[in-house]
């Protein structure tokens, strides 16, 4: 009988053990649908590369964007991992900053946070461009 009291409580300490790891993961990870608005919504801005953050699990690329006001708001432009990246040929330094970029994406769901899903990424003075959705 103690013998198996003691598996019990083994199994069960395991569960929890096992559990616990699993939600803790999933909560780091946050969800796209929880930060930016993907119902159809689509904003488009333009600025000067200030970053780019070439990192994992997300990269991002912080651009300076001058509003009708003068004013100089700094805009965090969320991408893909490295290895989403670079499957595109995107490098640490095919944006440098400087660069002037006109991105389209999905807007924060909480409208005073300046920060961009990518959707498309332009760079007006070569032509280059980025087309595409990471999730």
């Amino acid at each position: 009988m103690k013998e198996v009291l003691q598996r019990t409580a083994f199994v069960s300490s395991a569960a929890i053990a096992l559990l616990l790891a699993w939600t803790t993961g999933a909560y780091a990870h946050h969800s796209f649908a929880a930060t930016y608005n993907s119902t159809g919504e689509v904003l488009e801005i333009e600025g000067t590369v200030r970053e780019m953050v070439w990192r994992n699990p997300h990269s991002f690329i912080r651009v300076d964007v001058t509003d009708d006001n003068g004013e100089t708001q700094t805009w965090a432009l969320e991408w893909g991992s490295i290895s989403q990246l670079q499957e595109s040929n995107l490098t640490r330094t095919t944006l440098r900053p400087g660069d002037t970029v006109i991105a389209k994406g999905d807007p924060a769901r909480d409208a005073s946070a300046p920060r961009l899903l990518l959707r498309e990424l332009r760079r007006p003075s070569d032509g280059w461009e980025w087309i595409g959705r990471v999730r």
